[in-house]
């Protein structure tokens, strides 16, 4: 009897370690995707505040009344939500201020800032719905069995999403 135990016991543990490490490898792909995905984002963010400064630098010295986009660049920490969701604000209030000043050509260097930012700004948000795909995909794993066990033990915790609104909502918000 004792015969069959024991092989089936390490059989059943073998099966065990077997699930553990596939677990661990796929949740440990998704953990590299992300800090990757973290990284080019922190560096998109960085270029976005440096051409944005620049452009306020530019145009608070062109219009020194009521410019007031980036005026909540004092407030940016280390946290790259934060910092994302004021640079949109920032990236907005530019949009709008130059669709209000049609007439104003600006020089050639400020083109090529302008379309930097844009580039930047595009770049951003492909790089940041990438991001939400794999997170959405990486929440959804940890909370099934038995990935989830295999997240406790490897001290995985659920993460967030970056949540940019639409343009188009604000102006529809704006507008009612």
């Amino acid at each position: 009897m004792i015969y069959i135990i024991i092989p089936g016991v390490i059989v059943l543990l073998s099966l065990l370690c077997l699930i553990f490490l596939l677990k661990k490898k796929k949740l440990t792909i998704y953990d590299i995707k992300i800090t990757e995905s973290e990284q080019e984002i922190e560096a998109l963010l960085d270029k976005k505040l440096s051409l944005l400064s620049e452009l306020y630098k530019y145009y608070s010295e062109k219009e020194d009344n009521n410019f007031q986009f980036l005026c909540k660049l004092e407030e940016v920490e280390d946290d790259d939500f934060k910092l994302n969701k004021i640079l949109n604000e920032a990236y907005r209030e530019l949009k709008n201020f130059l669709d209000e000043k049609r007439s104003y050509i600006p020089s050639d260097d400020i083109k090529d800032t302008l379309n930097d930012l844009f580039q930047c700004d595009t770049e951003c948000t492909a790089v940041k719905n990438y991001y939400n795909d794999i997170i959405t995909k990486y929440n959804k794993n940890i909370q099934h069995f038995p990935n989830n066990i295999v997240a406790k033990i490897m001290h995985l915790d659920k993460k967030e999403l970056y949540n940019d609104p639409k343009e188009e909502e604000f102006e529809i918000l704006k507008n009612k």
